[in-house]
């Protein structure tokens, strides 16, 4: 009688384990999966495309599983120009890319690249950026009545200088005067401008057969062009400090974040904040770092301006921060924002 009676209590216990472990079990099987269009501006060997992988993993892993993207590189869906419109369309649900291809939609979004705006102080520049302040709401407003997206982080990536054709070495102001500078436009044609430079525009892939015939004398860009489009081979110098640290910007639709449920929202919010200070303060200095000592070693010498003539440029490309403060009231207002904060980096 008592075996029959253990034996019925080990069956109970036993089928409540199996109820309750399949309960757990079909939760997890059912939990709903989102997947979002997921557009960057950067092809699959561009150092900021890797860089989002580790968005992406993260993103993974802190979600279980439940959020995921589809992933277009290079701008394969929409044309780059017209992306933000695609983002605020509902077309892609997400977009990484650079404010500065849509000053014309948000010209507030295009602050990140001033000239010298974060110049030594990346790392402050950054938290004042992301901050829950004043600064961040105007941006963060902006693109949500203009693109009806959601602003969720930058991502300060790469120094622009001066690489210069040959041998030849533009260390200071007087040497840029009158030369012919590819300058990719909007801000960056108006420095090349405001030093007395001929901007020449053309897209990245004309750059190297131009300065293999002397089309161009030198180029605003970024110091790994010189390895990652073999700029090295014909153009031996480049100059700092950056005129820029250019910046990639990630966005999400309005509606597609909304479409998710509240704690994939949050922490879709929280881990782009994350990875974006990480992409900033480590990945993106690093990357640099490895890619000088390559190109040194390729031959290229690395020119640094005096101060004389860093005070000199910025007193000459104050023209260009005049001109971003008259494109909207609230380009004024970041503009007066970002330089009293200034103040406070040491």
């Amino acid at each position: 009688m008592k075996k029959i009676r253990l034996t019925g209590l080990l069956v109970l216990v036993l089928s409540i384990s199996l109820i309750l472990g399949g309960g757990i079990f079909n939760k997890a099987e059912c939990a709903e999966t989102y997947n979002l269009k997921f557009q960057m501006a950067w092809h699959s060997q561009h150092p900021e495309y890797k860089a989002y992988q580790k968005f992406i993993k993260m993103v993974k892993e802190a979600t279980d599983g439940r959020l995921k993207f589809t992933v277009f590189p290079a701008d394969q869906l929409i044309g780059r120009s017209e992306s933000l419109d695609g983002l605020a369309k509902g077309t892609i649900d997400m977009l990484g890319s650079c404010a500065s291809y849509f000053h014309g939609m948000v010209p507030e979004g295009d602050v990140d690249w001033l000239p010298y705006i974060s110049l030594g102080h990346r790392g402050e520049f950054w938290d004042y950026m992301n901050s829950d302040n004043e600064f961040n709401a105007i941006i963060a407003k902006n693109y949500l009545e203009k693109a009806n997206a959601v602003y969720l982080t930058n991502i300060i990536c790469g120094s622009s200088g001066i690489i210069g054709r040959g041998n030849t070495e533009y260390g200071t102001i007087d040497s840029l005067k009158n030369i012919k500078l590819r300058a990719a436009g909007g801000v960056c044609t108006r420095v090349a401008k405001a030093w007395g430079a001929a901007p020449v525009t053309m897209a990245t892939g004309e750059i190297y057969p131009a300065l293999q015939r002397g089309t161009v004398d030198a180029l605003i860009f970024y110091a790994y062009g010189l390895k990652d489009y073999k700029f090295f081979e014909v153009a031996k110098t480049f100059t700092n400090p950056p005129v820029f640290t250019w910046a990639d910007d990630l966005w999400i639709n309005k509606d597609s974040l909304e479409r998710l449920p509240k704690d994939l929202q949050k922490t879709l919010r929280d881990v782009a904040k994350e990875w974006g200070r990480w992409a900033s303060t480590e990945y993106w200095p690093n990357y640099e770092k490895e890619n000088e000592k390559w190109c040194q070693e390729k031959g290229v010498k690395f020119v640094m301006m005096d101060d004389a003539n860093i005070a000199k440029s910025k007193e000459m490309l104050a023209e260009v921060w005049t001109w971003y403060a008259n494109e909207s009231p609230d380009c004024k207002k970041l503009v007066d924002l970002i330089k009293e904060e200034q103040k406070n980096w040491k």
